[in-house]
């Protein structure tokens, strides 16, 4: 006999020895049969039985052959959110009830220490997948620091948000995904909970706090320097470090610069704009008081990490990488450093033989090398080498003619075959008439040559090292840029640094480890 009849079996037999006991109309004595054969609370045998009036309301609907499918669907999914709701609330109370039985006593403030009054169990909401659910739990209350405290509500982990800490893992979800008033519509659709665009960003930017703090707090953990000011490379590692150190570990590094807005301060105002700001705020105009902002791009730092036995051949020309693992960071390189660091130990980057770094050479990633505790292979990205390349050639010939491509090809094959000096030389010997023209080439003579030890495309080819940093460009596009970069977007510095944490997290596949992390945390 399959599990489902026996389950449904089990069903009939206590359907039929609670019928048989129970008078007509006794919904009291059927709950108390109900509870008898089950084993169950009366709380639980009620909720049960308000289960079965939604499903029950949903089979014996008239049925419309005209009704679409996607209704049809619809209100069967209704239905079992209506049934799920009262058993959940059921079930909750339940622990909440145990939880006051084990903490039952005096409850201490959490801020000053002192006892807090006990106000008896009281009752509050939270909106929960299944809906709304109302639960009653011990309370106490400090009037010197004028804070409460449910010792039961917090040791389930019911937070003090108006939602329940599934809802919240999954609305946070979906509003790191997509824009909160299009998470919004998701969460009606997917989820059949009525969240607004509001309450959403609240939650997000809730998670966002909590996860900040914690990756600072972890990186602060690791932040131990030595005698020069470097990392110390040997100390512990995260408890979920991998097992084994790669044979060749990969660094990709590169920035992308969304849209951020800061309210430009009240002396830089002309005389005409704080007149208008006075007069919207005495107004009390909707829109900030009549704030004034300066759009600026902020660079959001990412790195992309992997080994090389992550990378798996597609084609002749073409490889993909199966595991990869993000950092990103909006701020100093310093920070940045930090935050990356503590990865590479949980990644065991540090412990590999060789440690392949891959970029555009920029400033700030050189940077960050030279604070990390080991010397890695630095290779500067040959696509992003061409890619400069074609930028002087379509000045030099004209947008994406036959002249410019031919010089480009050229030029790149020459640097692919380790040729660079020559490279360099044909850029410095070239006197185009336009000023920009003279420019971009000098540019890139000079980029050229001080990156030149890192260009060695032949040897690097040779040892079956990868020379392009595909894997941060598409970081750039998809993990940062697909949720920051979107049209009209401006974002508040904090708020898009803390949306890049999330984005990382989202795409390391941690949400739901990492629900689990802050809810202890908290």
């Amino acid at each position: 006999m399959d599990c489902t009849a026996s389950r449904s079996g089990r069903w009939l037999a206590v359907m039929r020895e609670v019928a048989g006991t129970v008078r007509p109309g006794s919904s009291a004595n059927f709950v108390a049969r109900l509870r008898q054969a089950l084993g169950i609370t009366e709380q639980m045998a009620t909720a049960l039985l308000a289960g079965l009036d939604a499903l029950t309301e949903f089979a014996t609907a008239p049925v419309d052959p005209h009704t679409a499918a996607v209704d049809t669907e619809g209100a069967a999914v209704h239905a079992g959110l209506a049934a799920a709701r009262p058993l959940l609330e059921a079930r909750l109370q339940q622990q909440l009830d145990a939880l006051d039985e084990q903490t039952a006593g005096a409850t201490v403030c959490h801020k000053c220490g002192a006892t807090a009054q006990s106000q008896g169990r009281r009752a509050r909401p939270w909106t929960s997948l299944t809906g709304r659910l109302k639960l009653t739990r011990r309370y106490a209350y400090c009037e010197a620091c004028d804070c409460g405290r449910a010792l039961a509500q917090e040791r389930l982990g019911l937070s003090e948000s108006p939602f329940t800490p599934r809802l919240e893992e999954v609305g946070t979800l979906l509003a790191t995904t997509v824009p909160h008033g299009m998470a919004a519509d998701l969460a009606r659709k997917l989820l059949g909970v009525e969240l607004s665009a509001k309450g959403l960003q609240q939650m997000t930017e809730r998670r966002a706090q909590l996860l900040a703090v914690q990756l600072h707090t972890g990186a602060a953990v690791y932040d131990r320097l030595d005698a020069q000011g470097l990392p110390v490379r040997h100390q512990r590692r995260p408890a979920d470090a991998v097992a084994t150190a790669p044979a060749v570990a990969y660094l990709e590094m590169d920035g992308v610069v969304p849209m951020t807005r800061e309210e430009i301060p009240r002396h830089e105002l002309t005389p005409a704009e704080r007149a208008r700001q006075q007069r919207a705020r005495r107004a009390k105009t909707r829109g900030g008081g009549g704030r004034r902002y300066r759009v600026v791009g902020r660079e959001v730092k990412n790195a992309v990490l992997y080994t090389a036995a992550d990378c798996v051949a597609e084609s002749a020309s073409r490889d993909c990488i199966t595991a990869k693992r993000y950092v990103s960071h909006l701020g100093d390189w310093e920070t940045f450093t930090r935050l990356l660091w503590v990865e590479m130990l949980r990644q065991r980057h540090d412990q590999a033989p060789r440690l392949v770094v891959l970029s555009d050479g920029s400033e700030w990633i050189r940077s960050v090398c030279d604070r990390l505790p080991l010397r890695p292979l630095f290779i500067l990205d040959l696509f992003h080498v061409k890619h400069r390349l074609w930028e002087v050639a379509n000045l030099l010939h004209g947008e994406h003619t036959p002249a410019a491509r031919v010089w480009a090809e050229e030029q790149g094959t020459l640097v692919e075959e380790g040729k660079t000096a020559r490279v360099i030389a044909t850029l410095r010997w070239l006197k185009p008439r336009r000023r920009q023209t003279r420019e971009a080439a000098r540019l890139l003579a000079d980029y050229l040559q001080s990156n030149l030890s890192r260009m060695d495309y032949p040897a690097y080819k040779r040892q079956g090292l990868r020379v392009g940093s595909g894997a941060v460009e598409s970081a750039n596009y998809h993990v940062t840029g697909a949720r920051l970069k979107l049209q009209g977007m401006r974002w508040s510095e904090q708020g898009a640094r803390e949306m890049a944490y999330l984005r990382a997290d989202l795409f390391n596949g941690d949400w739901e480890m990492r629900t689990r992390q802050l809810r202890a945390a908290g």
